[in-house]
Protein backbone atom coordinates (compact mmCIF):
# COMPACT_ATOMS: atom_id res chain seq x y z
CA UNK A 1 0.00 0.00 0.00
CA UNK A 2 1.30 3.48 -0.79
CA UNK A 3 2.18 5.96 1.93
CA UNK A 4 -0.80 7.86 3.35
CA UNK A 5 -1.31 11.10 1.53
CA UNK A 6 -3.98 13.73 1.70
CA UNK A 7 -5.68 16.45 -0.13
CA UNK A 8 -2.81 17.57 -2.32
CA UNK A 9 -3.45 14.73 -4.83
CA UNK A 10 -6.17 16.31 -6.91
CA UNK A 11 -7.73 16.13 -10.36
CA UNK A 12 -6.12 18.89 -12.53
CA UNK A 13 -8.37 21.66 -13.75
CA UNK A 14 -8.49 24.32 -16.42
CA UNK A 15 -8.49 28.03 -15.60
CA UNK A 16 -11.39 29.04 -13.37
CA UNK A 17 -13.79 31.74 -14.55
CA UNK A 18 -13.54 34.75 -12.21
CA UNK A 19 -16.64 36.07 -10.48
CA UNK A 20 -18.51 38.87 -12.15
CA UNK A 21 -19.86 41.79 -10.08
CA UNK A 22 -23.01 40.83 -8.19
CA UNK A 23 -22.64 37.13 -8.94
CA UNK A 24 -21.22 36.27 -5.52
CA UNK A 25 -24.43 37.32 -3.80
CA UNK A 26 -26.52 34.50 -5.27
CA UNK A 27 -26.55 31.53 -7.60
CA UNK A 28 -26.17 32.59 -11.23
CA UNK A 29 -28.29 31.12 -14.03
CA UNK A 30 -25.12 29.66 -15.51
CA UNK A 31 -24.23 27.92 -12.25
CA UNK A 32 -27.77 26.61 -11.80
CA UNK A 33 -27.66 25.25 -15.34
CA UNK A 34 -24.32 23.58 -14.61
CA UNK A 35 -25.60 21.89 -11.45
CA UNK A 36 -28.75 20.70 -13.21
CA UNK A 37 -26.62 19.33 -16.03
CA UNK A 38 -24.65 17.30 -13.48
CA UNK A 39 -27.87 16.11 -11.84
CA UNK A 40 -29.22 15.04 -15.22
CA UNK A 41 -25.99 13.25 -16.08
CA UNK A 42 -25.85 11.42 -12.77
CA UNK A 43 -29.38 10.07 -13.31
CA UNK A 44 -28.38 8.48 -16.63
CA UNK A 45 -26.18 5.42 -17.29
CA UNK A 46 -22.47 6.26 -16.96
CA UNK A 47 -19.05 4.90 -16.11
CA UNK A 48 -17.13 5.94 -13.03
CA UNK A 49 -14.61 8.16 -14.83
CA UNK A 50 -17.37 10.11 -16.59
CA UNK A 51 -19.24 10.59 -13.35
CA UNK A 52 -16.14 11.88 -11.51
CA UNK A 53 -15.45 14.30 -14.36
CA UNK A 54 -19.03 15.65 -14.21
CA UNK A 55 -19.00 16.14 -10.45
CA UNK A 56 -15.54 17.63 -10.06
CA UNK A 57 -15.99 19.91 -13.06
CA UNK A 58 -19.23 21.31 -11.67
CA UNK A 59 -17.72 21.73 -8.21
CA UNK A 60 -14.83 23.76 -9.62
CA UNK A 61 -17.08 26.04 -11.67
CA UNK A 62 -19.84 26.68 -9.15
CA UNK A 63 -17.52 27.01 -6.15
CA UNK A 64 -14.83 28.90 -8.10
CA UNK A 65 -12.20 26.41 -6.95
CA UNK A 66 -8.82 25.59 -8.49
CA UNK A 67 -8.89 21.83 -7.91
CA UNK A 68 -11.37 19.16 -6.85
CA UNK A 69 -11.50 15.44 -6.16
CA UNK A 70 -13.80 12.60 -5.19
CA UNK A 71 -12.55 9.78 -2.96
CA UNK A 72 -14.32 6.41 -2.87
CA UNK A 73 -14.75 4.45 0.35
CA UNK A 74 -13.39 0.89 0.34
CA UNK A 75 -15.25 -0.61 3.29
CA UNK A 76 -13.32 -3.89 3.23
CA UNK A 77 -9.95 -2.13 3.58
CA UNK A 78 -11.27 0.84 5.64
CA UNK A 79 -9.56 3.14 3.14
CA UNK A 80 -10.41 5.98 0.79
CA UNK A 81 -9.43 5.55 -2.86
CA UNK A 82 -8.80 8.33 -5.38
CA UNK A 83 -8.95 7.34 -9.07
CA UNK A 84 -7.45 10.27 -10.96
CA UNK A 85 -7.74 8.62 -14.41
CA UNK A 86 -7.67 5.19 -15.96
CA UNK A 87 -3.90 5.21 -16.53
CA UNK A 88 -2.84 6.29 -13.01
CA UNK A 89 -2.63 3.87 -10.11
CA UNK A 90 -5.10 4.16 -7.25
CA UNK A 91 -4.12 6.45 -4.40
CA UNK A 92 -5.23 5.19 -0.99
CA UNK A 93 -5.38 6.72 2.48
CA UNK A 94 -6.67 5.15 5.68
CA UNK A 95 -9.80 6.42 7.42
CA UNK A 96 -8.81 9.20 9.81
CA UNK A 97 -5.69 10.34 7.93
CA UNK A 98 -5.58 13.95 6.81
CA UNK A 99 -8.58 16.19 6.14
CA UNK A 100 -10.20 13.64 3.81
CA UNK A 101 -9.79 10.81 6.30
CA UNK A 102 -11.07 12.91 9.18
CA UNK A 103 -14.11 13.92 7.15
CA UNK A 104 -14.88 10.27 6.37
CA UNK A 105 -14.36 9.20 9.98
CA UNK A 106 -16.52 11.94 11.53
CA UNK A 107 -18.97 12.29 8.61
CA UNK A 108 -18.96 16.05 8.97
CA UNK A 109 -18.16 18.98 6.69
CA UNK A 110 -14.66 20.37 7.23
CA UNK A 111 -14.09 23.94 6.05
CA UNK A 112 -10.44 24.99 6.56
CA UNK A 113 -9.58 28.60 5.61
CA UNK A 114 -5.81 28.04 6.12
CA UNK A 115 -4.68 24.47 5.48
CA UNK A 116 -1.12 25.02 6.69
CA UNK A 117 -2.50 26.11 10.05
CA UNK A 118 -4.51 22.89 10.44
CA UNK A 119 -2.54 19.94 11.91
CA UNK A 120 -4.67 17.44 9.96
CA UNK A 121 -3.39 18.71 6.61
CA UNK A 122 -0.55 16.77 4.94
CA UNK A 123 1.62 19.18 2.93
CA UNK A 124 4.04 16.58 1.59
CA UNK A 125 2.52 16.44 -1.89
CA UNK A 126 2.38 20.27 -2.05
CA UNK A 127 6.13 20.27 -1.54
CA UNK A 128 6.66 17.60 -4.21
CA UNK A 129 4.33 19.11 -6.83
CA UNK A 130 4.85 22.81 -6.28
CA UNK A 131 1.10 23.40 -5.88
CA UNK A 132 0.16 25.63 -2.94
CA UNK A 133 -3.00 24.65 -1.09
CA UNK A 134 -4.54 27.64 0.69
CA UNK A 135 -8.04 26.59 1.76
CA UNK A 136 -10.09 23.40 1.50
CA UNK A 137 -13.74 22.37 1.73
CA UNK A 138 -14.22 18.65 2.43
CA UNK A 139 -17.63 16.94 2.54
CA UNK A 140 -18.73 13.36 3.33
CA UNK A 141 -20.73 11.49 0.68
CA UNK A 142 -23.53 9.62 2.45
CA UNK A 143 -26.23 7.69 0.60
CA UNK A 144 -29.97 7.59 1.40
CA UNK A 145 -29.40 4.66 3.78
CA UNK A 146 -26.86 6.69 5.80
CA UNK A 147 -23.94 4.68 4.43
CA UNK A 148 -20.57 6.29 3.70
CA UNK A 149 -19.66 6.04 0.01
CA UNK A 150 -16.83 8.55 -0.19
CA UNK A 151 -15.59 12.12 0.27
CA UNK A 152 -15.65 15.17 -2.02
CA UNK A 153 -13.05 17.92 -1.67
CA UNK A 154 -12.43 21.27 -3.39
CA UNK A 155 -9.35 23.47 -2.97
CA UNK A 156 -8.51 27.16 -3.18
CA UNK A 157 -11.57 29.42 -3.51
CA UNK A 158 -10.90 32.09 -6.12
CA UNK A 159 -10.50 35.42 -4.37
CA UNK A 160 -10.93 34.18 -0.80
CA UNK A 161 -12.06 31.27 1.35
CA UNK A 162 -15.12 29.03 1.30
CA UNK A 163 -18.11 30.35 3.24
CA UNK A 164 -21.50 29.01 4.40
CA UNK A 165 -23.05 29.60 0.96
CA UNK A 166 -20.31 27.51 -0.63
CA UNK A 167 -20.93 24.76 1.94
CA UNK A 168 -24.63 24.67 1.00
CA UNK A 169 -23.89 24.47 -2.74
CA UNK A 170 -21.23 21.80 -2.21
CA UNK A 171 -23.62 19.82 0.00
CA UNK A 172 -26.20 19.79 -2.79
CA UNK A 173 -23.63 18.43 -5.23
CA UNK A 174 -22.35 15.95 -2.64
CA UNK A 175 -25.85 14.58 -2.06
CA UNK A 176 -26.27 13.88 -5.77
CA UNK A 177 -22.77 12.42 -6.03
CA UNK A 178 -23.42 10.04 -3.12
CA UNK A 179 -26.52 8.63 -4.78
CA UNK A 180 -24.64 8.26 -8.07
CA UNK A 181 -21.73 6.46 -6.42
CA UNK A 182 -24.12 4.09 -4.72
CA UNK A 183 -25.65 3.38 -8.13
CA UNK A 184 -22.20 2.50 -9.47
CA UNK A 185 -21.79 -0.07 -6.73
CA UNK A 186 -25.26 -1.44 -7.30
CA UNK A 187 -24.49 -1.79 -11.00
CA UNK A 188 -21.23 -3.60 -10.32
CA UNK A 189 -23.01 -6.00 -7.96
CA UNK A 190 -25.72 -6.80 -10.48
CA UNK A 191 -23.62 -7.11 -13.61
CA UNK A 192 -22.79 -10.76 -12.89
CA UNK A 193 -26.45 -11.74 -13.14
CA UNK A 194 -28.81 -11.74 -16.04
CA UNK A 195 -28.27 -8.44 -17.81
CA UNK A 196 -31.85 -7.50 -18.55
CA UNK A 197 -33.13 -8.49 -15.12
CA UNK A 198 -30.29 -6.62 -13.47
CA UNK A 199 -31.04 -3.47 -15.48
CA UNK A 200 -34.71 -3.65 -14.59
CA UNK A 201 -33.97 -4.19 -10.92
CA UNK A 202 -31.53 -1.30 -10.85
CA UNK A 203 -33.91 1.04 -12.63
CA UNK A 204 -36.75 0.07 -10.29
CA UNK A 205 -34.64 0.58 -7.16
CA UNK A 206 -33.27 3.90 -8.36
CA UNK A 207 -36.69 5.12 -9.41
CA UNK A 208 -38.44 4.04 -6.20
CA UNK A 209 -35.68 5.61 -4.12
CA UNK A 210 -36.59 9.03 -5.55
CA UNK A 211 -40.18 8.81 -4.26
CA UNK A 212 -40.98 10.24 -0.81
CA UNK A 213 -40.56 7.63 1.92
CA UNK A 214 -42.98 9.44 4.23
CA UNK A 215 -45.59 12.09 3.65
CA UNK A 216 -44.65 15.63 4.79
CA UNK A 217 -46.21 17.11 7.92
CA UNK A 218 -47.59 20.57 7.12
CA UNK A 219 -49.79 22.44 9.57
CA UNK A 220 -53.36 22.68 8.31
CA UNK A 221 -52.81 20.29 5.41
CA UNK A 222 -52.86 16.59 4.62
CA UNK A 223 -50.89 15.23 1.66
CA UNK A 224 -50.64 11.77 0.16
CA UNK A 225 -49.06 10.23 -2.93
CA UNK A 226 -48.76 6.74 -4.42
CA UNK A 227 -47.49 5.18 -7.64
CA UNK A 228 -48.27 1.81 -9.22
CA UNK A 229 -46.23 1.05 -12.38
CA UNK A 230 -47.68 -1.08 -15.16
CA UNK A 231 -44.39 -2.98 -15.45
CA UNK A 232 -41.40 -3.55 -13.15
CA UNK A 233 -40.39 0.05 -13.82
CA UNK A 234 -42.70 2.90 -14.72
CA UNK A 235 -42.68 6.26 -16.41
CA UNK A 236 -44.48 8.07 -13.56
CA UNK A 237 -43.07 9.87 -10.54
CA UNK A 238 -44.28 12.23 -7.82
CA UNK A 239 -42.88 14.39 -5.05
CA UNK A 240 -44.29 15.86 -1.86
CA UNK A 241 -41.57 17.58 0.13
CA UNK A 242 -40.96 20.76 2.11
CA UNK A 243 -38.76 23.46 0.60
CA UNK A 244 -38.09 26.49 2.82
CA UNK A 245 -41.45 26.09 4.57
CA UNK A 246 -43.40 25.60 1.33
CA UNK A 247 -44.76 22.32 -0.02
CA UNK A 248 -43.32 21.15 -3.33
CA UNK A 249 -45.97 19.21 -5.27
CA UNK A 250 -44.87 17.29 -8.37
CA UNK A 251 -46.48 14.67 -10.60
CA UNK A 252 -44.63 13.53 -13.72
CA UNK A 253 -45.64 11.14 -16.50
CA UNK A 254 -43.11 10.20 -19.20
CA UNK A 255 -44.25 8.81 -22.53
CA UNK A 256 -44.18 5.01 -22.48
CA UNK A 257 -43.19 2.76 -19.59
CA UNK A 258 -40.17 0.64 -18.81
CA UNK A 259 -36.48 1.49 -18.37
CA UNK A 260 -36.22 4.51 -20.70
CA UNK A 261 -39.19 6.45 -19.25
CA UNK A 262 -38.09 5.48 -15.73
CA UNK A 263 -34.70 7.08 -16.35
CA UNK A 264 -36.36 10.13 -17.89
CA UNK A 265 -38.59 10.86 -14.91
CA UNK A 266 -35.71 10.10 -12.53
CA UNK A 267 -33.67 12.78 -14.30
CA UNK A 268 -36.56 15.25 -14.13
CA UNK A 269 -37.22 14.48 -10.47
CA UNK A 270 -33.58 14.90 -9.46
CA UNK A 271 -33.16 18.17 -11.40
CA UNK A 272 -36.33 19.70 -9.95
CA UNK A 273 -35.32 18.86 -6.40
CA UNK A 274 -31.89 20.33 -6.99
CA UNK A 275 -33.28 23.51 -8.56
CA UNK A 276 -35.67 24.20 -5.69
CA UNK A 277 -33.06 23.29 -3.08
CA UNK A 278 -30.85 25.98 -4.61
CA UNK A 279 -33.61 28.59 -4.38
CA UNK A 280 -34.94 28.69 -7.95
CA UNK A 281 -38.51 29.88 -8.47
CA UNK A 282 -41.03 27.79 -10.40
CA UNK A 283 -40.52 29.58 -13.71
CA UNK A 284 -36.73 29.28 -13.60
CA UNK A 285 -36.82 25.64 -12.48
CA UNK A 286 -39.27 24.71 -15.22
CA UNK A 287 -37.31 26.55 -17.91
CA UNK A 288 -33.92 25.15 -16.94
CA UNK A 289 -35.12 21.56 -16.49
CA UNK A 290 -37.09 21.72 -19.74
CA UNK A 291 -34.06 22.85 -21.74
CA UNK A 292 -31.82 20.20 -20.18
CA UNK A 293 -34.31 17.46 -21.05
CA UNK A 294 -34.85 18.85 -24.57
CA UNK A 295 -31.12 18.38 -25.18
CA UNK A 296 -31.10 14.74 -24.08
CA UNK A 297 -34.49 13.11 -24.69
CA UNK A 298 -35.20 11.56 -28.11
CA UNK A 299 -37.44 13.61 -30.38
CA UNK A 300 -40.43 11.37 -29.70
CA UNK A 301 -40.05 11.50 -25.91
CA UNK A 302 -41.30 14.07 -23.39
CA UNK A 303 -42.66 14.30 -19.85
CA UNK A 304 -45.98 15.79 -18.81
CA UNK A 305 -45.72 17.21 -15.32
CA UNK A 306 -47.46 19.30 -12.67
CA UNK A 307 -44.99 21.43 -10.69
CA UNK A 308 -46.37 23.49 -7.81
CA UNK A 309 -45.34 25.27 -4.60
CA UNK A 310 -47.90 25.74 -1.83
CA UNK A 311 -47.43 28.55 0.68
CA UNK A 312 -49.25 27.36 3.84
CA UNK A 313 -49.38 30.90 5.21
CA UNK A 314 -51.39 32.33 2.31
CA UNK A 315 -52.90 28.99 1.15
CA UNK A 316 -51.90 29.89 -2.41
CA UNK A 317 -50.45 27.26 -4.73
CA UNK A 318 -48.43 28.56 -7.69
CA UNK A 319 -48.04 25.96 -10.40
CA UNK A 320 -47.06 25.16 -13.96
CA UNK A 321 -48.92 22.30 -15.62
CA UNK A 322 -46.54 21.13 -18.34
CA UNK A 323 -49.01 19.24 -20.53
CA UNK A 324 -50.53 17.58 -17.45
CA UNK A 325 -54.30 17.64 -17.16
CA UNK A 326 -56.95 17.78 -16.10
CA UNK A 327 -56.10 19.20 -12.67
CA UNK A 328 -59.15 18.66 -10.43
CA UNK A 329 -59.79 21.06 -7.55
CA UNK A 330 -62.66 20.15 -5.24
CA UNK A 331 -64.00 23.37 -3.70
CA UNK A 332 -65.64 22.54 -0.38
CA UNK A 333 -67.54 25.82 -0.04
CA UNK A 334 -69.63 25.12 -3.16
CA UNK A 335 -69.28 21.34 -3.30
CA UNK A 336 -68.17 21.62 -6.94
CA UNK A 337 -65.04 20.93 -8.99
CA UNK A 338 -62.81 23.39 -10.80
CA UNK A 339 -60.70 22.07 -13.67
CA UNK A 340 -57.38 23.54 -14.74
CA UNK A 341 -56.01 22.69 -18.19
CA UNK A 342 -52.30 22.48 -19.03
CA UNK A 343 -50.56 25.85 -18.82
CA UNK A 344 -47.41 25.05 -20.83
CA UNK A 345 -45.69 22.51 -23.07
CA UNK A 346 -44.53 19.12 -21.76
CA UNK A 347 -40.99 19.01 -20.39
CA UNK A 348 -38.36 18.15 -22.98
CA UNK A 349 -40.63 18.61 -25.98
CA UNK A 350 -38.75 21.70 -27.21
CA UNK A 351 -36.57 24.58 -26.09
CA UNK A 352 -38.56 27.55 -24.83
CA UNK A 353 -37.30 31.13 -25.29
CA UNK A 354 -38.74 32.21 -21.93
CA UNK A 355 -40.44 30.34 -19.08
CA UNK A 356 -44.20 30.57 -18.84
CA UNK A 357 -45.65 32.48 -15.88
CA UNK A 358 -47.03 30.25 -13.15
CA UNK A 359 -50.76 30.07 -12.45
CA UNK A 360 -52.26 30.38 -8.96
CA UNK A 361 -55.08 28.63 -7.14
CA UNK A 362 -56.24 29.17 -3.55
CA UNK A 363 -56.90 26.30 -1.18
CA UNK A 364 -59.89 27.11 1.02
CA UNK A 365 -60.79 25.07 4.14
CA UNK A 366 -61.90 21.58 3.10
CA UNK A 367 -60.62 21.91 -0.50
CA UNK A 368 -58.94 18.90 -2.13
CA UNK A 369 -56.51 18.96 -5.05
CA UNK A 370 -56.36 15.79 -7.15
CA UNK A 371 -53.40 15.13 -9.46
CA UNK A 372 -53.91 11.84 -11.33
CA UNK A 373 -51.92 10.33 -14.16
CA UNK A 374 -53.54 9.01 -17.33
CA UNK A 375 -53.42 5.47 -16.00
CA UNK A 376 -56.53 6.19 -13.91
CA UNK A 377 -58.60 8.21 -16.36
CA UNK A 378 -57.78 5.99 -19.35
CA UNK A 379 -58.08 2.56 -17.73
CA UNK A 380 -60.73 0.75 -19.75
CA UNK A 381 -62.92 -2.30 -19.35
CA UNK A 382 -63.45 -5.07 -21.91
CA UNK A 383 -65.90 -2.99 -23.92
CA UNK A 384 -63.44 -0.09 -24.32
CA UNK A 385 -65.17 2.39 -21.96
CA UNK A 386 -62.70 4.46 -19.93
CA UNK A 387 -62.87 5.11 -16.19
CA UNK A 388 -63.03 8.88 -16.81
CA UNK A 389 -63.35 11.98 -14.65
CA UNK A 390 -66.93 11.55 -13.41
CA UNK A 391 -66.14 8.33 -11.56
CA UNK A 392 -63.16 10.05 -9.92
CA UNK A 393 -65.36 12.93 -8.79
CA UNK A 394 -68.05 10.60 -7.45
CA UNK A 395 -65.56 8.64 -5.33
CA UNK A 396 -64.11 11.85 -3.90
CA UNK A 397 -67.56 13.19 -2.97
CA UNK A 398 -68.37 9.91 -1.19
CA UNK A 399 -65.12 9.84 0.81
CA UNK A 400 -64.01 13.48 0.94
CA UNK A 401 -63.92 13.64 4.76
CA UNK A 402 -61.82 10.51 5.35
CA UNK A 403 -58.02 10.20 5.38
CA UNK A 404 -56.43 10.73 1.98
CA UNK A 405 -54.67 7.36 2.23
CA UNK A 406 -58.10 5.71 2.45
CA UNK A 407 -59.34 7.79 -0.48
CA UNK A 408 -56.36 6.54 -2.50
CA UNK A 409 -57.11 2.90 -1.64
CA UNK A 410 -60.78 3.29 -2.57
CA UNK A 411 -59.93 5.04 -5.85
CA UNK A 412 -57.45 2.36 -6.91
CA UNK A 413 -59.86 -0.39 -5.89
CA UNK A 414 -62.61 1.24 -7.95
CA UNK A 415 -60.32 1.38 -11.00
CA UNK A 416 -59.44 -2.28 -10.62
CA UNK A 417 -63.08 -3.31 -10.17
CA UNK A 418 -64.07 -1.26 -13.21
CA UNK A 419 -61.39 -2.93 -15.36
CA UNK A 420 -62.86 -6.34 -14.39
CA UNK A 421 -59.74 -8.28 -15.30
CA UNK A 422 -58.46 -6.10 -18.12
CA UNK A 423 -54.70 -5.68 -17.44
CA UNK A 424 -53.30 -2.34 -16.33
CA UNK A 425 -51.73 -0.90 -19.46
CA UNK A 426 -50.37 2.39 -18.13
CA UNK A 427 -48.66 3.53 -14.97
CA UNK A 428 -50.95 4.85 -12.24
CA UNK A 429 -49.84 7.70 -9.97
CA UNK A 430 -51.88 9.98 -7.77
CA UNK A 431 -51.10 12.97 -5.56
CA UNK A 432 -53.78 14.22 -3.17
CA UNK A 433 -53.69 17.43 -1.14
CA UNK A 434 -56.35 18.63 1.30
CA UNK A 435 -56.57 21.81 3.33
CA UNK A 436 -58.09 20.77 6.60
CA UNK A 437 -61.35 22.49 7.44
CA UNK A 438 -60.29 23.64 10.89
CA UNK A 439 -62.37 26.20 12.79
CA UNK A 440 -62.93 29.73 11.58
CA UNK A 441 -65.31 32.60 12.06
CA UNK A 442 -65.69 36.20 10.92
CA UNK A 443 -66.22 39.10 13.31
CA UNK A 444 -67.25 42.75 12.89
CA UNK A 445 -64.41 45.20 13.60
CA UNK A 446 -65.79 46.36 16.94
CA UNK A 447 -64.47 45.90 20.47
CA UNK A 448 -67.89 44.55 21.46
CA UNK A 449 -67.01 41.41 19.45
CA UNK A 450 -64.26 40.39 21.90
CA UNK A 451 -66.70 38.32 23.93
CA UNK A 452 -67.72 36.34 20.84
CA UNK A 453 -64.05 35.93 19.92
CA UNK A 454 -63.26 34.36 23.31
CA UNK A 455 -66.24 32.03 22.97
CA UNK A 456 -65.10 31.00 19.49
CA UNK A 457 -61.59 30.20 20.75
CA UNK A 458 -62.92 27.96 23.52
CA UNK A 459 -65.20 26.15 21.07
CA UNK A 460 -62.39 25.69 18.54
CA UNK A 461 -60.18 24.17 21.23
CA UNK A 462 -62.96 21.78 22.23
CA UNK A 463 -63.84 20.64 18.71
CA UNK A 464 -60.23 20.44 17.58
CA UNK A 465 -58.97 18.54 20.62
CA UNK A 466 -56.37 21.25 21.29
CA UNK A 467 -54.64 21.16 24.67
CA UNK A 468 -56.45 23.66 26.89
CA UNK A 469 -53.21 24.65 28.59
CA UNK A 470 -52.62 26.81 25.51
CA UNK A 471 -56.04 28.49 25.64
CA UNK A 472 -55.06 31.48 27.81
CA UNK A 473 -52.08 32.30 25.59
CA UNK A 474 -54.11 32.03 22.37
CA UNK A 475 -56.91 34.17 23.84
CA UNK A 476 -54.38 36.86 24.73
CA UNK A 477 -52.72 36.78 21.28
CA UNK A 478 -56.02 36.98 19.38
CA UNK A 479 -57.44 39.73 21.61
CA UNK A 480 -54.29 41.86 21.13
CA UNK A 481 -54.28 41.37 17.34
CA UNK A 482 -58.03 42.03 17.06
CA UNK A 483 -57.84 45.15 19.24
CA UNK A 484 -54.91 46.45 17.21
CA UNK A 485 -56.98 46.17 14.01
CA UNK A 486 -59.98 47.91 15.54
CA UNK A 487 -58.02 50.76 17.15
CA UNK A 488 -55.34 51.47 14.58
CA UNK A 489 -56.08 49.70 11.31
CA UNK A 490 -59.44 51.06 10.20
CA UNK A 491 -58.21 54.39 8.88
CA UNK A 492 -60.55 57.25 8.07
CA UNK A 493 -61.93 56.36 4.66
CA UNK A 494 -62.45 52.63 4.55
CA UNK A 495 -63.37 50.02 7.15
CA UNK A 496 -62.78 46.29 6.83
CA UNK A 497 -65.76 44.22 5.76
CA UNK A 498 -64.81 41.46 8.20
CA UNK A 499 -62.07 40.21 10.44
CA UNK A 500 -61.56 36.48 9.93
CA UNK A 501 -60.02 34.32 12.67
CA UNK A 502 -58.97 30.72 12.05
CA UNK A 503 -57.57 28.08 14.43
CA UNK A 504 -56.18 24.69 13.42
CA UNK A 505 -54.84 21.84 15.57
CA UNK A 506 -51.24 20.88 14.81
CA UNK A 507 -48.88 18.37 16.38
CA UNK A 508 -48.41 19.44 19.98
CA UNK A 509 -50.32 22.69 19.70
CA UNK A 510 -52.28 25.10 17.53
CA UNK A 511 -51.83 27.30 14.46
CA UNK A 512 -53.88 30.47 14.14
CA UNK A 513 -54.44 33.37 11.80
CA UNK A 514 -56.23 36.73 11.79
CA UNK A 515 -57.06 38.30 8.41
CA UNK A 516 -58.55 41.78 7.98
CA UNK A 517 -59.62 43.56 4.77
CA UNK A 518 -59.46 47.29 4.11
CA UNK A 519 -56.84 48.07 6.75
CA UNK A 520 -53.68 50.12 6.75
CA UNK A 521 -50.29 48.40 6.53
CA UNK A 522 -48.97 47.96 10.07
CA UNK A 523 -46.51 45.13 10.71
CA UNK A 524 -47.24 43.92 14.23
CA UNK A 525 -43.98 41.98 14.28
CA UNK A 526 -42.06 45.27 13.95
CA UNK A 527 -43.91 47.27 16.57
CA UNK A 528 -41.63 49.57 18.64
CA UNK A 529 -40.14 47.76 21.62
CA UNK A 530 -41.00 49.14 25.06
CA UNK A 531 -38.38 49.35 27.79
CA UNK A 532 -40.03 47.42 30.63
CA UNK A 533 -37.14 48.22 32.98
CA UNK A 534 -38.26 51.86 33.26
CA UNK A 535 -40.59 52.98 36.05
CA UNK A 536 -44.24 52.89 35.03
CA UNK A 537 -44.55 56.68 34.99
CA UNK A 538 -41.67 56.93 32.48
CA UNK A 539 -42.89 54.28 30.04
CA UNK A 540 -44.60 55.17 26.78
CA UNK A 541 -48.20 53.94 26.70
CA UNK A 542 -49.30 51.12 24.37
CA UNK A 543 -47.43 48.51 22.40
CA UNK A 544 -46.60 46.18 25.27
CA UNK A 545 -49.21 43.60 24.21
CA UNK A 546 -47.77 43.28 20.69
CA UNK A 547 -44.30 43.01 22.17
CA UNK A 548 -45.43 40.14 24.41
CA UNK A 549 -46.92 38.19 21.49
CA UNK A 550 -43.50 37.50 20.05
CA UNK A 551 -42.38 36.15 23.43
CA UNK A 552 -45.43 33.95 24.01
CA UNK A 553 -45.74 32.07 20.70
CA UNK A 554 -43.32 29.85 18.80
CA UNK A 555 -43.50 31.94 15.63
CA UNK A 556 -45.46 34.88 14.24
CA UNK A 557 -45.61 36.16 10.65
CA UNK A 558 -47.14 39.27 9.09
CA UNK A 559 -48.18 39.77 5.45
CA UNK A 560 -49.86 42.65 3.64
CA UNK A 561 -51.54 42.69 0.21
CA UNK A 562 -51.52 46.29 -1.02
CA UNK A 563 -54.02 45.67 -3.84
CA UNK A 564 -56.59 44.22 -1.42
CA UNK A 565 -55.57 46.32 1.60
CA UNK A 566 -55.52 42.98 3.39
CA UNK A 567 -53.37 42.18 6.42
CA UNK A 568 -52.75 38.65 7.66
CA UNK A 569 -51.05 37.57 10.86
CA UNK A 570 -50.28 33.87 11.38
CA UNK A 571 -48.83 32.28 14.50
CA UNK A 572 -47.99 28.88 15.99
CA UNK A 573 -47.97 27.84 19.63
CA UNK A 574 -46.99 24.45 21.03
CA UNK A 575 -46.43 23.12 24.52
CA UNK A 576 -42.82 22.39 23.66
Amino acid sequence: MSDPIDDSVQIPTADVRPLTPGERGGLSVRDLSTILEVTRALAAPFDLTTMLTEVTGAARQVLQAERSSVWLFDAAAAELVLKVSSDISDVRIPIGAGLVGACARDRTVINVPDCYADPRFNAETDRRSGFRTRCALTLPLVDHEDGLVGVMQVLNRSGGVFDAEDEALAAALAAQCAVALQRVRMTEALIEGEKMRAELDMARIVQRSTLPGTMPALAGYEAFGASQPAEQTGGDTFDLSLVDGQLLVVLGDATGHGIAPALSVTQMHAMLRMAFRLGADIETAYGQVNDQLADTLPDDRFITAFIGLLDPATHRLRFISAGQGPILHYQAASGSFARYPPTSFPLGAMHLPAPRAASTLEMQPGDVLLLLSDGIYEQHESGGEMFGEQRVERILLEHRDGPLADLSVRLLAAVQAFAAGVPQEDDITLVLLRRQAGSWRTFPPRLEALGALVAFTADAFERGGIDRRLLTTVDFVLEELFTNVVKYGLGTSQAPVTVRVELQAIAGGVAGSLTADGVADFDVTRAPQRDTSLPIEERQPGGLGLQLIGQLVDSVRYEYDVSQMRSRVTFRKTLA
